[in-house]
């Protein structure tokens, strides 16, 4: 058995109680005396590639180790029945998509005809930005092995308009009969990987990452990193395009596919790791859900009540229930006929929150602030001036103001707006003596939960039940999702 003797001093080399060498680091100061022990960080084990993928952190001239904080573009989970067209575009040739409670299926009839195919992707695009990474991250699963003449591809590229909707730019995985391979694509000049020594086992869910930089894009299954493309030589960055929608493919080229297959997404995630962009949870909110329109699974398009080339009827508010023909959606347009002067709180306009389900995402509305700006219609206001105190009723679990505080139900918060007021002999299309309303809740917005209640209440506090006079209002909330 060799024994290891320090030339210099003489002394054997010592080992522990499990037979571990001992070792006593330097401290001397200066780094050549230090030794060759440097600090890394083992990102990827080398399963694929056969060598480790090894990288050293970095600290600043203040001694600060340099962190990368990750910042969320877009995220989606597919687990409602319809198509989001907030956010997404389908298109398709013979073949056809489904959306379902487990995912967005390719090819849900299972047909192998030729020349057929569909493309879904986002109307959001993505930046690569200098030094920063971007990410997209995909899970999902096939329903069957390879097959002959068909094309599976997901990742971030434009698709074209038309079949087989191949990607004009982009960075995507693709899977062919011959297996899986990652490809960046430069304004149609593609350069691939290899294929991938990666099986998968039908229906199964693995997660697909692409992490692209200017200089380089991984592809990773699964927490493995199973090729590293370097940007080509005369590029500036791996596609020609400073951005790219997230993209999902799916087309049967060159004759009849070898059998029925299809791509089940679960879920996509894009974000950007490296610069510290500031957000609050509700502007992520925005980006990710949409902005001013409805949530996946729910009701699709704007949330507001305006409806086009279209004038509301007059109707007559009431304290329990929206009454016909007044705004019921985040925002709108309604009038309301004048009414005598009273105690009621009425009912201008008032929305729901989309409750969560299973299949509906639930996000609280945050109210960041609201405008309230209406005009006098019908006739001049005659012999009485016409007042009314708006205010905001928020947080109730029942449309109705009269809603009690419970232990299942909860009454309205409510907020003060402000007065309106018309004096006697305002003409039609006056506004009020001190104009618009706006509410700024700044630093301390409202939260209002899934399935809670949104309201706009007005109070005649002065008036004249005039069977001809009206007040045309809209109103608009200032809100995002979180």
């Amino acid at each position: 058995m060799a024994v290891i003797q320090g030339s210099v001093s003489g002394n054997l080399a010592e080992v522990d109680a499990t037979n571990r060498m001992k070792v006593n680091l330097s401290t001397a100061a200066t780094p050549a005396q230090v030794g060759g022990v440097l600090l890394y960080s083992e990102n990827d084990t080398g399963d694929a590639l056969g060598t480790p993928l090894l990288r050293s952190p970095e600290t600043d001239d203040d001694f600060r180790m340099r962190t990368a904080p990750e910042s969320v573009f877009d995220s989606e989970t597919i687990n409602y029945t319809a198509q989001n067209t907030g956010k997404h575009i389908y298109r398709n040739t013979t073949m056809t998509n489904a959306w379902t409670a487990t995912g967005l299926v390719t090819n849900n009839g299972n047909i192998t005809t030729t020349t057929t195919g569909t493309s879904f992707s986002t109307y959001a695009e993505f930046p690569i930005i200098g030094a920063a990474l971007l990410y997209a991250e995909t899970e999902g699963s096939f329903s069957a092995q390879p097959t002959g003449s068909t094309t599976i591809e997901f990742g971030l590229f434009r698709p074209a308009t038309t079949h087989p909707y191949a990607p004009a730019d982009g960075i995507s995985f693709r899977l062919t009969a011959a297996g899986m391979i990652g490809v960046i694509n430069s304004n149609g000049t593609e350069t691939q990987t290899g294929v991938f020594s990666w099986t998968y086992v039908n229906n199964q869910k693995y997660q697909f990452i692409i992490s692209a930089s200017e200089r380089a894009v991984e592809f990773w299954i699964d927490g493995v990193l199973y090729s590293r493309l370097n940007t080509p030589a005369g590029q500036g960055q791996p596609c020609m395009s400073t951005s790219l929608p997230y993209a999902v493919r799916h087309a049967i080229v060159g004759g009849a596919a070898g059998a029925a297959f299809s791509f089940t997404l679960n879920d996509y995630t894009v974000s950007i790791g490296g610069p510290n962009i500031a957000q609050t949870a509700s502007i992520l909110g925005q980006r990710v859900y949409g902005s001013y329109q409805g949530l996946s699974g729910g009701t699709m398009g704007s949330l507001s009540t305006y409806p086009n080339s279209t004038t509301p009827t007059a109707a007559t508010p009431n304290n329990t229930s929206l009454a016909a023909n007044l705004p019921g959606g985040i925002g709108g347009q309604g009038i309301v006929n004048a009414q005598a002067g009273a105690a009621t709180d009425l009912i201008f306009a008032s929305t729901q929150v989309p409750a969560g389900t299973a299949n509906i995402q639930g996000r609280r509305l945050v109210l960041r602030g609201v405008v309230v700006d209406a005009i006098n219609t019908g006739v001049a206001v005659a012999t009485t001036a016409t007042v009314i105190q708006f205010s905001l009723a928020f947080g109730h679990t029942a449309v109705s103001m009269a809603t009690a505080e419970a232990a299942t139900t909860k009454a309205p918060r409510r907020v003060a707006m402000g007065y309106m007021a018309w004096p006697v002999g305002a003409a039609v299309g006056t506004p009020p003596t001190g104009g618009r309303l706006i509410a700024d809740f700044g630093d301390a917005p409202i939260f209002i939960n899934p399935g809670e209640f949104l309201a706009l209440v007005g109070k005649f506090v002065v008036g004249t039940a005039t069977a001809s006079q009206t007040i045309s209002f809209i109103w608009q909330p200032v809100y995002g999702w979180e």
